[in-house]
C-alpha cells in the first residue's frame, strides 16, 4: 500500500540524486561553470519538474487534486504570517504562521548553502566524496540531536553506539582500506588517491 509507494518514491529520489551527481561531476570537469549559477539552473529545473509531481504527491498523501491550488494559496498566506486554519476544536492543530517568514527565509539560506557546498564538492572533489560526506551527517546528526540543549533531544542509546559504530566503521575502511591492506601485504586493489 501507501508504505511500499513511499519506498518506491524514496528510492526513485536518491537514484536520480545518484545520477545528478555523476551529471554533474563529468559536466563540470569539462566546463568553468560558477557553483552559484550551476544551482540556479538546477533550481528553475526543479521548479518547472515539481509542477507537474504535485499531482502524483498529493495522491500519495491521500489529498484530492482539486485541493492542490487551495493549499498553495493558504501556504503562501502562512509564509505572509496570516493564518489559515484558525478556531479549530484542538488550538494544537491551528496555523502558527507569525513567524512563519523567517523560519522560512533561514530554512531557505541555509538550503542554498547546503546545495553550493555540494556543487563544490562535486566541482574539486568527486560524488564520491560527496556521498562520503553525506553518509557521515547520519551519526553526525544523531549526536547533535542527544545534546542536552537540543529541544525534543534523546539520549544515545547502545543501538544507537552500534550504528555509529558500523557507519564510521564503513566509512574509515571504505577510504582507507586499500592502505591499509596494502600496507598489511594483502595485496593491491584501488588507491586512495583515486577516490
Amino acid at each position: 500500500g501507501g508504505a511500499a509507494a513511499v519506498e518506491w518514491g524514496d528510492d526513485a529520489v536518491m537514484f536520480a540524486m545518484a545520477l545528478s551527481s555523476v551529471y554533474k561531476e563529468s559536466t563540470m570537469a569539462d566546463v568553468n561553470m560558477d557553483a552559484v549559477l550551476l544551482n540556479g539552473y538546477i533550481a528553475v529545473w526543479q521548479f518547472l519538474a515539481c509542477l507537474p509531481s504535485a499531482i502524483p504527491a498529493a495522491l500519495a498523501q491521500g489529498m484530492a487534486v482539486e485541493d492542490i491550488p487551495a493549499n498553495t494559496i493558504n501556504g503562501f498566506r502562512c509564509y505572509m504570517g496570516q493564518d489559515s486554519i484558525v478556531n479549530s476544536t484542538n488550538p494544537s492543530l491551528d496555523d502558527h504562521c507569525a513567524s512563519s517568514r523567517v523560519d522560512v527565509n533561514v530554512y531557505l539560506g541555509f538550503n542554498v548553502m547546503y546545495n553550493i557546498l555540494m556543487i563544490l564538492i562535486l566541482k574539486y572533489g568527486s560524488a564520491n566524496i560527496m556521498f562520503m560526506a553525506l553518509t557521515l551527517m547520519v551519526p553526525m546528526g544523531n549526536v547533535a540531536f542527544s545534546l542536552p540543549w537540543v529541544p525534543g533531544h534523546q539520549d544515545l542509546t547502545p543501538f544507537d553506539y552500534s550504528g555509529l559504530f558500523v557507519i564510521l566503521g564503513g566509512l574509515v575502511t571504505y577510504r582507507f582500506g586499500g592502505s591499509l591492506a596494502r600496507l598489511c601485504g594483502l595485496g593491491g586493489g584501488q588507491r586512495d588517491d583515486d577516490l
